[in-house]
């Protein structure tokens, strides 16, 4: 038997303090809060026996978020495990952006997440725009992923956040699943938070990211844009087959691809817009497309 605070202090110099307060929290079930209030809190064996264990997976170098099954994005919890990227604080960016842009949107809206994930961005997104109850609340929502596995997480996030009958989720390449669905005269905004690390930047990522998170969501090839180029083509092929009265798309990019990828987009829509959005470090993280 001990307590919170003998077992941080027994722990403190071997993993960071907000990973241990994490994975007390977690072990116990309880509130952060209470951890750093109630270090008296005592804990039977059964329980440090089970801090212990997952403490030395987090030594090991699993992601807090793979510990426990669970992260925050944009306010609201999301489940994760290793078929899913772990949600990162800066594709928070995307949400921001795209609930801007639907406000400013006149006609009937189609929002597509392309690569889902966990789901988080298209969930969040709908999640907002149906809280605000404003006239892009008929937006529909498509969000597809090539792994049945991720799938299997998004659909069950969407349900825990109330917005499963909101989100039509779809299995396959990018774009291809909805090129049936996409109705004439709407306008359309398309998300994608696809895997752009190039070789070298993947090689240099943390032991974190390359021992657990899956290499399909991370990395792709030709200096990490092959993914959006293959997405910018099938926007192509959209456009031939369904008339929209608008097309934006964004994509979150690494800062050094902020040039490549400019001359990709012109080099198959020649007259689009092309602008950058800054995340909080004040790199170039989101690149916003729209097409004429």
């Amino acid at each position: 038997m001990t307590n919170i605070g003998n077992a941080t202090k027994e722990w403190a110099d071997k993993i960071n303090a907000l990973d241990l307060e994490i994975l007390l929290a977690y072990s116990l079930g309880k509130p952060r809060e209470f951890i750093l209030a109630h270090p008296e809190f005592l804990i039977d064996n059964n329980q440090q026996s089970k801090i212990n264990k997952l403490i030395k997976r987090r030594i090991k170098g699993e992601p807090i978020a793979y510990i426990t099954g669970c992260k925050e994005f944009y306010g609201l919890d999301f489940l994760v495990n290793k078929h899913t990227l772990i949600p990162r604080p800066e594709t928070e960016l995307i949400v921001d952006n795209v609930l801007q842009e639907s406000k400013n949107e006149k006609n009937e809206l189609s929002i597509i997440d392309v690569g889902t994930g966990s789901g988080n961005i298209a969930i969040s997104i709908a999640k907002k725009i149906a809280s605000k109850n404003n006239k892009s609340q008929s937006a529909k929502f498509y969000a597809t992923d090539i792994s049945d596995k991720a799938l299997t997480i998004a659909k069950k996030n969407a349900k825990i956040h109330d917005v499963d009958k909101q989100i039509k989720f779809l299995k396959g390449d990018l774009l291809s699943p909805t090129l049936p669905l996409i109705a004439d005269n709407r306008s359309l905004i398309i998300v994608s938070n696809l895997p752009y690390l190039s070789k070298r930047l993947y090689e240099s990522a943390s032991r974190d990211v390359k021992n657990y998170e899956p290499k399909s969501a991370l990395y792709s090839r030709k200096h990490g844009l092959a993914h959006y180029e293959k997405l910018l083509k099938q926007i192509k092929k959209m456009l031939v087959t369904c008339h929209l009265s608008n097309v934006t798309c964004f994509m979150e990019i690494s800062p050094e691809q902020k040039s490549l990828i400019s001359k990709t987009i012109k080099k198959n829509f020649p007259k689009a817009k092309i602008t950058f959005k800054r995340d909080l470090a004040n790199k170039h993280r989101l690149c916003r497309i729209k097409i004429l």
